[in-house]
């Protein structure tokens, strides 16, 4: 049975690499490891907390081998396709479905001319064009997409050995009586906001003063993990796992030297096959994954994996949904695996409500900080941080009025 995954994205790069790495063949001559070899040359990374702007096509890019043992069994065959054609108010066709509001998805128009988005249907979105399209489906009378996500205190309840540095994921009410960072932190530790993202707020090093500067117009309720600075990583790896269990891994960057910003990604156009990642990490790597997931509760995420030395054991940098996770060459079967995640992550529920809601602008929109997300075990149901919530929809009530009617 061929089932469909939808890429909601303007990167029209995003599709390309699900469907090339579906596409790859078992024995094609792919290098293993995602060019893993003994070399401790160049390979892969943009900043680790945000999607890479990648190369539509990147032709000297390397491929992970397949049919590691850990690889989970594929429940069907899949399809790709991309949706990216915007309308005035900054979301796709998909948002208004055939306007029949089924709570449970069927019936969701594809938008062009792709048939509807079955409930077996895999939907691959950014955290931020999910809040534009479920505002979106909810003029129309539809139910918003629901996906889970490992809860922000995941990465906080890690072992310190397994995170490498003290994790804390405060509340921006609290972060603002700070005098000073607690103790473990250091004086300008990472900070990063939980649940989405904003514009003018990335990943960043901050000191106390710098981050309650940046944090002046975030809503009290808004979620931040402020993590200490790892020093002298050299190599960064992704992991995807299911249910606590490594389904994919593939070497992402190199820090050239390590600990510098000169950062080479697997999806470079300028890095020269065969001098790529160290050969001993993905063993590390899928090891210290299954460690976390038995440590802080077994999730479905992505994660990145960071690297100092050969001897490293390695270190947890954090853990995203993986409906929203950048995609990496890793074969065709472990991608299958990976797809298999991202469509087990989507809530369906035919008795779904949209409950009461904020409303902006005439517009429902479903915020949540850490006490609001419906969270429970390891994982939640995924809420966007309100501060991204009301920036966006800020956004687009300004878009509206200017437009002429």
């Amino acid at each position: 049975m061929t089932r469909t995954l939808h890429v909601i994205s303007p990167l029209a790069w995003v599709a390309e690499v699900f469907e090339e790495e579906l596409e790859t063949m078992s024995g094609g001559g792919a290098i293993d490891g995602g060019g893993v070899t003994n070399a401790t040359g160049a390979t892969i990374s943009a900043s680790r907390h945000d999607v890479p702007v990648i190369p539509a096509s990147a032709e000297g890019r390397v491929r992970a081998t397949e049919g590691q043992s850990h690889v989970t069994s594929a429940e069907g065959s899949w399809r790709v396709v991309g949706h990216h054609p915007w309308d005035r108010d900054g979301v796709t066709g998909l948002t208004c479905g055939n306007g029949k509001g089924r709570g449970n998805g069927r019936g969701d128009s594809g938008g062009s001319g792709t048939g509807p988005i079955d409930d077996r249907d895999a939907l691959w979105i950014a955290p931020d064009l999910l809040v534009r399209c479920n505002a979106g489906r909810r003029r129309a009378g539809l139910a918003p997409w629901r996906f889970t996500a490992p809860t922000p205190r995941w990465m906080a309840d890690l072992p310190h050995e397994l995170a490498g540095r003290t994790v804390l994921v405060v509340q921006v009410e609290e972060l603002r009586q700070w005098g000073r960072f607690p103790d473990g932190l250091g004086e300008r530790p990472w900070s990063q906001l939980c649940d989405g993202r904003v514009s003018g707020f990335n990943a960043a090093r901050r000191d106390i003063t710098e981050l309650q500067r940046a944090l002046s117009a975030a809503p009290g309720d808004s979620t931040i993990m402020v993590s200490g600075h790892l020093a002298g990583i050299s190599e960064e790896w992704t992991v995807t796992i299911r249910h606590g269990r490594v389904v994919a891994s593939c070497g992402y960057c190199r820090h050239l030297p390590p600990d510098s910003h000169h950062i080479v990604t697997i999806f470079d156009d300028t890095a020269v096959a065969g001098t790529t990642f160290h050969t001993g990490y993905r063993a590390k790597a899928e090891r210290l994954a299954e460690l976390a997931a038995a440590a802080a509760g077994p999730i479905s995420a992505s994660l990145l994996v960071a690297f100092r030395t050969p001897n490293d054991p390695g270190v947890v940098l954090e853990a995203e949904p993986v409906w929203c996770s950048a995609p990496y060459p890793v074969g065709a079967r472990m991608m299958t695996a990976v797809i298999d995640t991202i469509a087990e992550a989507r809530i369906i529920d035919d008795d779904a409500s949209t409950g009461t809601t904020p409303v902006i602008d005439g517009t429902p929109v479903a915020t949540g900080g850490m006490d609001a997300a419906g969270e429970h075990d390891n994982e939640h149901e995924f809420k966007p941080d309100p501060w991204m919530v009301r920036r966006l929809m800020e956004r687009l009530t300004t878009r509206r009025r200017m437009t002429p009617h």
